[in-house]
């Protein structure tokens, strides 16, 4: 059996145990790491070089000094003006709410702390309104799910670097994502996802009353606040490595130095404590990227890629319109997420993505980014982020509450963001 042949092998087993969900994400890439370096797919060595990877770095000192800006009390203090300023008005107060779960989404690296962080403070706004909480908290878990570090600010800084690294991987070096194309990309769907989340959802949504006070009481117990000195640290150190990330061309410093020194600078300031900053090093996605850098690379080094980009033509046609392969990349990404981890569907569909575009001389940026926008339209069902069963459970929805709230922004989403990545990253 040649190389080539038993990487794809390995390769379709892994995008096969992704889509299983029956083991973690990050065992099975780890796993195929592994596996890819002792059949001989990888040396020892590039099996190695992927852990020193720049991007993995980041990723993971982004995820510190985000936790760092976590721990101040900007969002309460940003919660309880927005309470202040609502006048009494419902709609206004949802107005900045929204605004404060996506400005959560942009330094929490995840929707479900966004959500933990962000419902118990619409649950208390509702309820002051006289308005059961259920009528704000599907628009606050929409969008944790859908902004999730869509701002080139925090972790989504950094991002294309990482996606940068794994085009790489992959033999693409002529094409490269800037800082700012994902939030290009994804202004569509911030756009549906806020002004639905203020003005549609909650009248789509249903009365479920005061809902578990218990629940919710453990979940806003606070911790013993940040003395003065350390609030403003928190605030001075988190702006200091994003301005450093922007004008990084012009500092004598790499990327990712900036950010460590900023996970550093948490830790040793005191802003978080040395089990806080290790809780914050969120370890999954990670192991998770550090994998599919492997993969990546063993598909080239082997040929396999080649191999399969030339199945993907014979399937697709010589000359298929864009249009044709993005609607089909958007619904089976829009589609198969509500029944699947996002995550492990990004992760299945992205090298796909990349070795269509490879196979049709295309730039493959567009249609990577649309895979990401159609894996996050995930809050029609429970099973595809953990976000979305903590919000039934907190909010009471039922399953048909979920499609009722929620298929006026999957569509608008979908009748705009596909023709809007056309026309801001045409594969040709």
């Amino acid at each position: 059996m040649s190389q080539a042949t038993l990487c794809i092998i390995i390769f379709v087993a892994t995008l096969v145990l992704y889509m299983s969900n029956k083991l973690p994400l990050a065992l099975v890439s780890m796993t195929s790491l592994f596996v890819l370096s002792v059949t001989g797919c990888l040396t020892p060595q590039q099996a190695l070089a992927v852990f020193s990877n720049s991007s993995a770095i980041i990723m993971g000192a982004m995820f510190i000094v985000s936790a760092g800006l976590n721990r101040t009390q900007m969002v309460r203090k940003i919660s309880n003006l927005v309470y202040k300023v609502s006048g009494g008005s419902f709609t206004k107060g949802m107005i900045g709410y929204c605004l404060v779960t996506l400005l959560v989404a942009q330094v929490a690296p995840s929707a479900i702390l966004i959500f933990t962080i962000t419902y118990p403070l619409v649950s208390d706004f509702c309820r002051r309104m006289n308005v059961s909480p259920s009528k704000g908290l599907f628009s606050i878990c929409l969008i944790a799910i859908a902004c999730v570090s869509a701002f080139p600010i925090g972790h989504g800084a950094t991002t294309y670097l990482t996606r940068n690294a794994l085009l790489e991987s992959y033999g693409v070096t002529e094409y490269a994502t800037g800082m700012f194309d994902m939030f290009i990309c994804r202004i569509p769907s911030i756009a549906v996802a806020v002004l639905c989340g203020i003005f549609i959802c909650p009248k789509m949504c249903p009365d479920k009353g005061p809902l578990l006070t218990e629940m919710e009481t453990k979940a806003i117990k606070e911790k013993k606040p940040l003395d003065p000195v350390r609030e403003f640290l928190g605030y001075a150190i988190f702006f200091a490595v994003v301005i450093g990330i922007l004008l990084s061309s012009h500092l004598p410093f790499e990327i990712w130095q900036i950010c460590v020194a900023g996970a550093l600078a948490m830790i040793l300031t005191g802003v978080l404590t040395e089990k806080e900053a290790m809780a914050g090093l969120n370890m999954p996605p990670i192991f998770l990227y550090i994998g599919s850098l492997g993969v990546g690379t063993a598909l080239v080094n082997t040929g396999a890629a080649d191999i399969v980009s030339s199945l993907i033509t014979e399937i697709l046609g010589n000359n298929p319109s864009p249009v044709f392969v993005y609607i089909v990349f958007w619904l089976i990404s829009f589609i198969v997420t509500q029944f699947m981890s996002n995550m492990a569907l990004y992760n299945t569909v992205q090298p796909i993505a990349i070795l269509t575009s490879i196979s049709l001389g295309w730039n493959p940026i567009g249609l990577c980014l649309m895979t990401w926008i159609g894996c996050f339209v995930s809050y029609l069902t429970p099973l595809s982020t953990v976000a979305v069963p903590l919000m039934m459970s907190v909010g009471g929805y039922t399953q048909k509450d979920l499609l009722k709230a929620g298929w006026i922004p999957a569509v608008l989403t979908t009748i705009t963001v596909v023709p809007w990545t056309l026309l801001m990253f045409p594969p040709m």
